[in-house]
């Protein structure tokens, strides 16, 4: 059944086809005209539902003339061209490798290379979520972020238990 104000688009029942040698009767031709005509009147009739539109202004398309929905309605779709366009968001996952990184490197010497790793972790799952296209950057500080967390539990444990009890 057709949503109010839109046309019938339902098959209709087909005539059997006369046999191939039959000759066509003319009152055939004039019956399937007459019905074309009578199936283009009841569109015209029930394409605009009277009451429910305005006329369309200047710019707008006539109800009419649209075939599945009116355009304002239709979302916008990008192009590959456009997306192509937009430059890639990194920022969080550059910051997140080069503090995961540094703490890594901080923290082969020092226990204070942890604060730079947590930043790391922080800012690596932060651009997982936001920055789609970054590609696998993220990871890269995620990983030297947890192994420079790592490396502050391994520096604390050998600055408070091995070696008061190597010099102690």
């Amino acid at each position: 059944m057709p949503q109010p104000g839109q046309p019938d688009t339902r098959a209709q029942p087909q005539q059997p086809a006369a046999p191939a040698g039959a000759p066509a009767t003319p009152a055939a031709g004039v019956q399937a005209q007459s019905r074309a005509q009578a199936r283009a009147q009841a569109a015209r009739e029930s394409a605009v539902p009277t009451g429910l539109t305005r006329p369309p202004v200047a710019g707008e398309l006539a109800y009419e003339s649209t075939i599945t929905a009116p355009t304002e309605w239709v979302p916008y779709v990008y192009t590959t061209a456009e997306i192509q366009t937009h430059a890639a968001r990194r920022g969080l996952s550059v910051a997140a490798a080069v503090f995961g990184l540094a703490g890594v490197g901080v923290g082969i010497f020092m226990i204070w290379g942890v604060p730079l790793s947590l930043a790391a972790v922080v800012l690596a799952l932060v651009a997982r979520f936001v920055e789609r296209r970054a590609g696998g950057i993220w990871i890269i500080g995620l990983v030297s972020g947890i192994v420079g967390i790592l490396m502050g539990v391994l520096w604390f444990i050998v600055n408070t238990e091995l070696l008061p009890a190597f010099y102690g």
